[in-house]
């Protein structure tokens, strides 16, 4: 049985019962909540929405009553006027004029005058009014129409008429008409005037509704809804679409408009037949209200006026009735009703009539009905918004303190017993709170006790697996990168080289692979120390880090040896842009243990897929690019081609047979003969090695020899050659031939040998033979290198008992500060100089200077490479010591040595030709 239990489900877990209460109890809550607030506060919010459409019609009714009172107060004065002033015609041409265009009224004010009764002005005269108004300019004018003889006159008017019937300083307003010069409504202001409290005529206003479209809409606009105004006769004084209440009439050749009556639109509009009944009702209830009152009879008013109608004369009556009672009724009255369709909004919506006492007039407000609803859900939505918050915000602090208090402390314990905290690889124990005065605390413990214990047991267990882990990265990290300088190591060289031939076979483009070869290191190393090498090596795998992009890569293959991947090479000259950076980072010289140190390099480049396959082929490329880079001078770049290839080729047939004929003894030694060039007496010979291959025939030196120090196999071929001169030097020897010393030429590489000097006399032991019988050549190019250690090991050798001859000279670049420390005992002077003897001075000048500094410093001179008579003589004649070449002896076998000198004597000339003699010796 598992000693842990497994993890309970999550829909068992008292967390989870316990926020799942808590939801229900939430949703019971909320539900609760919202049905208050829709229920409550939605109604209450619809009624304060009404308020609003009130308080705004009343603003309405309040604008426009302003403009009411101003024509109101200019008729009162028009008519105090007519009542007191003189009845000068001139006065009321001047003044009148002046009273209705004051500036404030121009808006309001289209025109007004002085309409007396007949005779009463000027006696005699039926008609004598007053009158201007406005014309298309907006200019006053002096109408004088109405007082025409032969006119209808004024006194039987609509506007005048009422007047004759109302008390004094009483306001009547008339019905709405078009002004013929704007087209906008008019209503007409008339106050009755009185002489000795008898009617003597009237004043008037004609007040412009120009503005009243605009007082409306602003007004309505705030209830994204409309408003619209009739008069007392409910006809319309404004309303949004102009083109449904308005019809066009033509009155002496002149085309004018009248606003029509609500009935004419609701024959037109079945939707606003509701509306039209109830502003009609609103009228039929003025009439029936006064229908008892007979004060001022509606029929007298009918009987004098053919223009008023008995309906209109009974809304006048109604209207001159309501008058006393304005001032203690000054609010307006207001009838809501809700209508399912509106005409212009098409949507249900809220009517509210508003009716302005002293005028009669009705002002409609239609308001979307689902405005106001939307606002009050907008509302109650906020309210219960925040009654949620609070809730949850009650529920969240309730629900913290009982998992603070319950369901933490056991949830403390189970996380600790099946899932441990690891904080950055280390495990901290998480120990419950054990402060607390309950069973939790209690239980956390005696939890506590025993989680220390175990804790303490497996720490020492997780730092042996950090170490190991650590143990194992750096292993994998030292398998892949070089110890030394960091750098990637070959085997992760050749991983990204796959990957980079992957990507470039997917992507088609071509790459470079850089191999790098720093030269004359193991100078440094050999002269400074190892130590001194690693710092420089550390330094220049720096420098060369710093070139390459994100994607290129750059490995350190082994000792000097660098390599490079140059990803998107584009061009040939990118990559030899690329090499050219890597030679001018190195031309800065590095410091080393105060020593600045001027390093080259010789690169190799080769480019996939032009030059190679895979990857193997890529390495061996770029080496062998690097190796010919090195042949050609070094400190230089070269790019891999086919002939490379064919000749690295034929060198490595050459090094197989190479290995093979040095088992097989296919080598033989040729001894050219060194004579006195004075007196024609041998005094050694050069031992010169010879191939003799089974299939190929003789293979001279000049094949073989470069290839066999390349690959290090100079150094067997040198120790055979060794070996076999002391084997034959016993031969000649035996032989009779003494006084005799065997040149052999040392490789560079051998000569660079640490133990060069125990190797030869260990052979020269076997073969018990002197080293005083061994002449060894060494080259100016193999000294150079390392002065200071050249004659440190020429001077062991000569200590030796081994003479040392500088062989080649001239063609090195020693200088006499050098050459007077080399422990040497003879220079050959270079077959180059020789051969040019007879036709080049340069040549002749070289060697003279040779033979007498060679002199000067105590050394023997050496000519080799002679081959003519002429030669010979200016040789003489410049005091050589010694001479070698094929006029005085060619290369021979070492059995046709001994049986040529064994019976030779000294050589001598005779009839001006090299002879030689022969004695027994």
């Amino acid at each position: 049985m598992s000693s842990i239990r497994a993890i309970v489900k999550a829909k068992n877990t008292i967390l989870f019962k316990f926020s799942f209460g808590m939801s229900l109890l939430f949703l019971v809550m909320t539900a609760a909540t919202y049905m208050v607030v829709d229920l409550v506060v939605k109604d209450y919010l619809v009624n304060k929405n009404k308020e609003s459409i009130d308080e705004i019609g009343s603003h309405i009714v309040s604008e426009i009553s302003q403009r009411i009172s101003i024509a109101e107060t200019l008729t009162r004065h028009l008519a105090a006027a007519g009542e007191t002033w003189p009845q000068d015609p001139q006065l009321f041409y001047k003044v009148i004029p002046q009273m209705l265009n004051m500036k404030e009224y121009q808006d309001i004010i289209a025109g007004g005058g002085v309409w007396p009764e007949p005779q009463q002005f000027t006696p005699g005269v039926v008609r004598r009014s007053f009158f201007w108004g406005r014309d298309n300019f907006g200019e006053l004018q002096y109408f004088d129409q109405y007082n025409d003889v032969e006119g209808t006159g004024y006194h039987d008017e609509e506007w005048y008429v009422p007047g004759r019937y109302s008390k004094q300083g009483e306001c009547l307003w008339s019905k709405s008409y078009m002004d013929p010069y704007t087209l906008a409504p008019m209503v007409t202001c008339t106050v009755a005037m009185f002489k000795q409290e008898v009617f003597s005529g009237n004043a008037t206003v004609d007040v412009s509704l120009q503005q009243l479209k605009s007082i409306l809409h602003q007004g309505s606009a705030k209830l994204r809804g409309y408003a619209y105004a009739v008069d007392r006769n409910n006809k319309f004084l404004s309303f949004p679409d102009d083109e449904l209440t308005k019809v066009a009439n033509r009155d002496s050749n002149h085309l004018t408009q009248e606003y029509i009556t609500v009935n004419q639109l609701a024959e037109k509009l079945e939707s606003f037949q509701p509306i039209a009944e109830i502003l009609t009702e609103i009228n039929q209830s003025l009439i029936q209200s006064i229908a008892d009152k007979t004060r001022v009879p509606a029929a007298n008013i009918t009987e004098h006026s053919k223009q008023i109608s008995p309906l209109d004369a009974q809304l006048i009556v109604a209207n001159m009735s309501t008058m006393p009672d304005q001032s203690s009724h000054r609010n307006t009255k207001t009838i809501s009703v809700i209508s399912k369709q509106d005409f212009l909004l098409g949507e249900a919506v809220n009517v509210s009539v508003f009716i302005i006492p002293k005028t009669l007039w009705k002002v409609v407000v239609v308001t979307p009905q689902q405005v106001a609803i939307n606002s009050a859900s907008k509302v109650s939505n906020l309210i219960l918004m925040l009654l949620i918050a609070i809730m949850i915000i009650a529920a969240f602090f309730g629900f913290m303190y009982c998992r603070r208090s319950l369901i933490v402390p056991i949830y403390q314990m189970v996380n600790q017993l099946q899932r441990p905290v690891t904080e950055g690889g280390q495990v901290y124990p998480e120990l419950l709170d054990d402060r607390r005065q309950d069973e939790f605390g209690l239980l956390a413990y005696h939890f506590n006790q025993s989680k220390m214990a175990l804790d303490n047991n497996n720490r020492d267990l997780k730092l042996q697996i950090n170490e190991r882990k650590q143990a194992e990265y750096q292993l994998k990290h030292l398998a892949l990168h070089d110890p030394l300088t960091g750098l990637p190591n070959r085997l992760l060289f050749q991983d990204r080289l796959e990957q980079a031939i992957a990507l470039s076979d997917r992507h088609q483009h071509k790459f470079a692979v850089f191999f790098m070869d720093l030269d004359n290191f193991k100078i440094i190393n050999d002269t400074m120390g190892h130590d001194a090498g690693d710092e420089l090596l550390k330094q220049v795998s720096l420098r060369l880090s710093c070139t390459g992009r994100k994607t290129d890569t750059v490995a350190r293959l082994g000792g000097d040896e660098f390599a490079f991947i140059i990803t998107k090479v584009n061009t040939i000259e990118d990559a030899v842009t690329f090499a050219q950076r890597l030679n001018s980072l190195l031309k800065t010289p590095i410091e080393i243990n105060g020593n600045n140190i001027n390093m080259g390099s010789s690169i190799g480049i080769t480019i996939y897929p032009d030059d190679a396959a895979n990857s193997e082929e890529l390495l061996r490329n770029a080496d062998i690019a690097m190796y010919q880079a090195k042949d050609d001078g070094r400190n230089t770049v070269r790019f891999f081609t086919s002939e490379m290839n064919a000749r690295l080729q034929r060198n490595k047939e050459v090094l197989t047979d190479l290995a093979e004929s040095l088992t097989k003894e296919h080598f033989e030694l040729y001894y050219q003969p060194l004579f006195t060039i004075d007196q024609n007496i041998l005094v050694g010979a050069e031992a010169l090695i010879r191939w003799h291959h089974p299939e190929k025939g003789m293979i001279p030196p000049d094949q073989f020899i470069a290839v066999a120090e390349k690959s290090g196999l100079i150094n067997e071929l040198g120790d055979w050659v060794l070996a076999q001169a002391c084997r034959e030097i016993k031969n000649f020897l035996n032989a009779g031939i003494t006084a005799f010393k065997v040149a052999i030429n040392i490789s560079p590489v051998q000569f660079r040998r640490k133990d060069l000097l125990q190797h030869m006399l260990m052979i020269l032991a076997q073969h018990d033979v002197s080293a005083e019988l061994i002449e060894l050549e060494i080259t100016e190019g193999a000294v150079m290198d390392n002065v200071d250690q050249a004659i440190e090991t020429m001077q062991a050798l000569h200590d030796a008992g081994f003479q040392l001859a500088m062989d080649d000279f001239g063609t090195g670049y020693s200088s006499l500060s050098y050459l007077k420390r080399f422990p040497i005992q003879k220079v050959k002077i270079d077959r180059s100089f020789i051969s040019d003897l007879e036709n080049d001075d340069d040549s002749k000048s070289i060697t003279t200077a040779i033979i007498q500094m060679s002199h000067s410093l105590g050394l023997h001179v050496l000519a080799e490479g002679v081959e003519t008579e002429e030669q010979l003589h200016y040789l003489q004649a410049e005091k050589c010591d010694y001479v070698q070449g094929y006029f005085t002896g060619r290369p021979i076998p070492a059995s046709e040595f001994i049986k040529k000198f064994s019976e030779s004597k000294k050589g001598k000339y005779a009839n001006g030709a090299w002879t030689e003699s022969t004695t027994m010796t």
